[in-house]
């Protein structure tokens, strides 16, 4: 079942954003495995948000583990929170 996973980061900013996800995915032909669909923005608190589509909870907590988590903590980024929901429906034209 795919999920949706909606992202918050407290103290983060576009920069940040933007230099963990080049550390996380240098590779833009090459997207993690089980990625659906990603999008980023700045929180409507401050902060920023991103939204991310996976195939399976399992692809999206390897995914973090093993790129994202190490990337944010070689830049000294805060934690932020992550939650995580079944897709009920969806539709991409």
């Amino acid at each position: 079942m795919a999920i949706l996973v909606l992202n918050q980061a407290a103290g983060w900013n576009q920069e940040l954003y933007q230099a963990t996800f080049d550390r996380a995915i240098p590779d833009r032909t090459n997207p993690p495995a089980g990625l659906i669909a990603h999008f980023g923005a700045p929180g409507e608190a401050g902060g920023w948000q991103v939204i991310d589509v996976w195939e399976s909870e399992d692809a999206f907590r390897r995914f973090m583990e093993e790129q994202v988590k190490p990337a944010a903590q070689e830049l000294g980024a805060p934690p932020f929170e992550s939650k995580v929901v079944e897709v009920y429906n969806a539709l991409i034209p």
